[in-house]
């Protein structure tokens, strides 16, 4: 078995559908640039539910800045989530569909689940910006209130947006009903 279908595979387990799916069009793709809708001026994927947008994120109105609610049935697919829509932003909805090229370990502990919400964007935000790809699989191995280990896979991408940091700015993680949600703000 070569390198490459080993990193195939391994990518094909970290993606919500299997990746060959993806490639002939049977599966749902988790984003479609056909299919957004626009909040304030920023793209936004489309709903399925008049309350809940498809994707797990959403982009909400802010002066100035950027601001994205994201949620999932536990604190995985919530960071996941809101690490998707930071790179949707990023990169435009189109990269979701380019194949992922190699897969980074993240590891990264702080003081609350809050603060790790943040430095995990932010570990991924440096990343991106620079070395210029776009990281759109995550596979959490460990997540605690303080500490998380992931596997990402990277995609080339060019970023079309900037962002220049995650901030503390009115964020917020809470358990509520049906599972998880976060508010973050993004300096732009």
């Amino acid at each position: 078995m070569s390198a490459g279908t080993r990193l195939h595979d391994l990518i094909a387990v970290m993606y919500m559908a299997d990746w060959r799916d993806l490639r002939n069009g049977s599966a749902k793709r988790e984003f479609s640039s056909g299919n957004l809708h626009m909040t304030h001026g920023r793209q936004a994927p489309a709903r399925s539910r008049p309350d809940q947008p498809a994707d797990g994120f959403e982009f909400l109105d802010h002066p100035g800045d950027l601001k994205l609610r994201a949620w999932g049935r536990d604190p995985e697919e919530l960071f996941a989530n809101a690490a998707r829509g930071m790179m949707t932003f990023l990169f435009g909805s189109g990269v979701a569909n380019s194949q992922p090229y190699r897969t980074e370990t993240i590891e990264i502990e702080a003081r609350d689940r809050e603060a790790l919400l943040v430095d995990w964007l932010s570990e991924l935000l440096y990343r991106a910006t620079s070395e210029y790809h776009a990281f759109m699989g995550f596979r959490m191995h460990e997540l605690t209130e303080t500490k998380l280990k992931a596997t990402v896979a990277a995609v080339a991408a060019e970023a079309v947006e900037d962002i220049k940091a995650v901030t503390h700015h009115e964020l917020s993680v809470r358990e509520c009903e049906g599972g998880w949600e976060a508010t973050i703000v993004f300096d732009t």
